[in-house]
């Protein structure tokens, strides 16, 4: 393996020498690598290996790396033990996502923070199903209250239905506010006179606290904590035990934080409290590619703010060989715009850092693309469609003449995403899907998933039924069964509700599975029959699968999962059943105590990081497009890379602006209104800067934070392409019923100005 050979900016990291770092990295700059240099430099010292740097962590203590998702632990982990060399044991560090850092606290101290041992760990789509029963609940009794509020021309029916996501948005915001600030609802009600607003906002906020009551009650009733709450458990654990704190400071001397920059101000709280007895925390990332604000409780300033304490020793990692100068041109253009002469002054101050990207020098041995070997295009498209159609054909084409480069389609929206999919597989072009993920992949780890928590426990009529509805569709056709000869066709008819009320009510679930001679599927059932043959013989088909997984439950639990697998799946779906059962395998090795119902949870729940390849150490392959998200490419790079639909509809450049979840009747944005009454209840009059006095201020501390989170989404795009860029936008939109002019974006004008004079500048200097 190839030494590391740190350069400016590294290498101030490796000299590390206790307390609280900062480090600001650019895209490329070589993060990752350094994080694993300096872990590898710590604990090589624990045994005297450089006696010029002073030992941070003596022989028995760690040190702990906490990073975002699921894939930097194993590359990072991977590193680690690369550099540490296989002839030497990988001890000395651990490397956890922020989730599986707290659930192993409230696992191991279940009596101090409250819980049981066997409590559950509710998935996004439960919490979802959850959160949207606790707003039906809520809307049945405040009908006239949120009828009220209907705009005139809209009919009943619809405006219901539109109600019902604004109520959503409203709850899950003020849920997700109330459990990272660790508020008591008890206290907001007593302190709402505090609310400067209007009243309006205020009543979104009793909408809010309402459904989080509820909500919280359906947890609390199944034994359940969302991912929020794991957090939140876990910090108040830390703050009301110093005994436990000191411990875990002796075990943890020295504390890496990556992606810092997508940081909750609860995982804040749970580093600070770690680290509390020693100071040795180092927080790593990059604050122009904080881009997560919009789907979590991430604060995009937090680093900004970290690195400008006082006690914090702030370092930039500036240097980076990724991009061609074209293209870190065009990145720092835009990074100096925004800060300088955005029309929006809020926007200058919380869009970027003012950190620029430099290219390396001749002794690097990382090299960038040469300036003569890229280039950057603008295109404008009169329709969508027209766009789609020519950026697949370019790609294709590309993709074709240059066998040896990388090319990546990028899309602000997984829906665009999955558009520009059809037309890929309609024109027969090989190609990486790379979007949210796919329903057959949530499909598969719900089958499995689900038959491991019956397998669990399968007493249980709840795991029974989940079971069935979520594995039904991979069941063999009845036609193969010894039933009486039903064919394929006929076999479609099985009534699907019956058959899950019929297993909802099941009052004997082991004869079910398991019947003594002379007994069979009505002893299992209610005596209510009889039942149509075809749901009999489905009910026997599933019970079948059941006995299965029960007798595999001896297995370890990868050979388990695969040996019911066999009896779904077809080959490319036991493709995706490997990587569930490697996954289930590795976890166990992390955390030996785990049993089948932890196992079955971590995997309904971890879904998106198992089958999604960009999760597990995707890298995009020479000749073959890579599809996904601007989101999603983040941390990877091409030769080519397409942005597509780079239009002013989704990057805004003004406040007065339409944007998704305004509602002017209302009077702006009622997840806003809500948020900001709440951080005036707690005394927090200023959110991110401003002064709150009404709805209308409220909704534009959105717009301004949506408009930044934007600039920094597209800078992640630009910096993906090392060699070539194109960046695209259409005037015509399609939509259901009819086609929308969109906006020019005032971003694509400003950068597509910015190339066009560099190029005629080259041109001069060529001629």
């Amino acid at each position: 393996m190839t030494a590391f050979e740190p350069r400016q900016g590294q290498r101030e990291i490796l000299l590390y020498r206790g307390g609280r770092m900062g480090v600001s990295a650019v895209p490329g700059s070589g993060k990752t690598a350094t994080i694993a240099a300096l872990t590898t430099q710590l604990i090589g010292n624990t045994q005297g290996a450089n006696d010029n740097i002073p030992s941070l962590v003596s022989p028995g203590e760690r040190v702990l790396i906490v990073t975002y998702q699921t894939a930097a632990v194993d590359n990072l982990r991977g590193r680690i033990r690369r550099q540490i060399g296989s002839d030497r044991p990988a001890l000395g560090f651990d490397v956890r996502t922020l989730h599986s850092l707290s659930y192993g606290l409230l696992k191991s101290y279940p009596g101090h923070a409250g819980t049981t041992t066997d409590f559950q760990v509710v998935d996004d789509r439960i919490a979802n199903d959850l959160l949207n029963k606790a707003v039906v609940n809520w809307n049945a009794v405040h009908e006239d209250e949120w009828r009220s509020l209907a705009p005139d021309e809209q009919i009943s029916s619809k405006w219901e239905q539109v109600w019902s996501g604004i109520a959503t948005n409203v709850s899950r915001r003020i849920i997700a506010e109330i459990k990272n600030r660790r508020l008591n609802c008890e206290d907001i009600e007593s302190s709402f006179e505090k609310i400067l607003v209007g009243e309006r906002a205020t009543a979104f906020l009793r909408l809010g606290l309402a459904v989080y009551r509820s909500y919280q009650q359906q947890l609390e009733t199944m034994g359940g904590l969302d991912f929020n709450d794991i957090v939140r458990l876990a910090v108040d654990l830390l703050q009301a035990n110093a005994d436990l704190r000191c411990r875990l400071g002796e075990r943890w001397r020295v504390i890496i934080e990556d992606e810092a920059q997508d940081s909750i101000p609860l995982q804040e709280n749970l580093l600070q409290l770690i680290s509390q007895e020693h100071s040795n925390w180092i927080r790593v990332g990059d604050p122009n590619q904080a881009i997560m604000s919009s789907f979590t409780a991430s604060d995009p300033l937090s680093l900004r703010r970290f690195l400008e304490k006082s006690d914090v020793e702030a370092v930039e990692m500036v240097v980076s060989g990724r991009c061609s100068s074209r293209i870190i041109d065009l990145a720092n253009h835009l990074v100096s715009w925004a800060c300088e002469r955005h029309p929006v002054g809020a926007v200058k101050h919380s869009s970027f850092r003012q950190q620029y990207i430099k290219g390396t020098d001749a002794e690097d041995p990382q090299q960038n693309p040469a300036i003569d070997d890229s280039n950057i295009v603008f295109r404008e498209y009169e329709h969508r469609e027209e766009e789609f159609i020519d950026v697949v054909k370019k790609a294709s084409l590309f993709a074709e003449r240059h066998p040896d480069m990388t090319i990546a389609i990028l899309v602000p929206t997984n829906n665009l995403g999955y558009e520009i999919a059809e037309l890929l597989t309609q024109h027969d072009v090989k190609f990486d899907e790379r979007l949210q993920i796919s329903k057959p992949s949530r499909s598969i780890s719900d089958a499995l998933g689900w038959l491991l928590s019956y397998t669990a426990s399968p007493l249980h009529r709840r795991n029974l039924q989940r079971g069935y509805e979520a594995i039904h569709t991979f069941l063999p056709p009845l036609g193969n069964l010894d039933d009486g000869g039903l064919n394929t066709e006929e076999s479609r008819s099985a009534d699907y509700d019956n058959v899950t009320r019929l297993l909802r009510s099941c009052y004997r679930p082991e004869t079910l599975v398991f019947p003594a001679d002379g007994e069979g599927i009505y002893d299992a059932l209610p005596p209510v029959g009889p039942f149509p043959d075809l749901d009999v013989c489905a009910i026997r088909q599933y019970a079948e699968i059941l006995g299965q997984s029960l007798r595999a439950s001896v297995l370890p639990v990868e050979q388990h999962l695969l040996t019911v697998a066999q009896s779904l799946f077809d080959e490319e779906d036991m493709a995706r059943a490997q990587q569930l059962a490697s996954h289930l395998r590795h976890r166990q090795d992390q955390f030996p105590e785990w049993r089948l119902p932890e196992l079955a949870s971590d995997l309904l729940t971890s879904t998106p990081n198992i089958l999604t390849e960009g999760e597990r150490g995707f890298e995009p392959k020479a000749g073959c497009i890579s599809l996904t998200t601007m989101h999603r490419a983040k941390g990877l790079e091409w030769d080519l890379v397409y942005l597509l639909g780079v239009d002013g509809d989704f990057f805004h450049s003004r406040l007065e602006e339409n944007f998704f979840g305004d509602y002017d009747f209302l009077g702006g944005d009622p997840a806003e209104m809500a948020a900001a009454a709440l951080a005036q209840v707690v005394c927090d009059k200023r959110k991110r800067g401003t002064v709150l006095t009404s709805a209308a201020a409220a909704t534009n501390v959105g717009h301004v934070e949506l408009i930044a989170e934007r600039l920094r989404l597209l800078y992640v795009g630009i910096t993906r392409a090392r060699r070539y860029l194109s960046v695209s936008w259409s005037r015509q939109i399609p939509m259901m019923t009819k086609t929308r002019t969109a906006n020019l974006a005032a971003v694509f004008q400003v950068l597509r100005s910015y190339c066009m004079l560099k190029n005629n500048e080259q041109n001069v200097r060529n001629e």
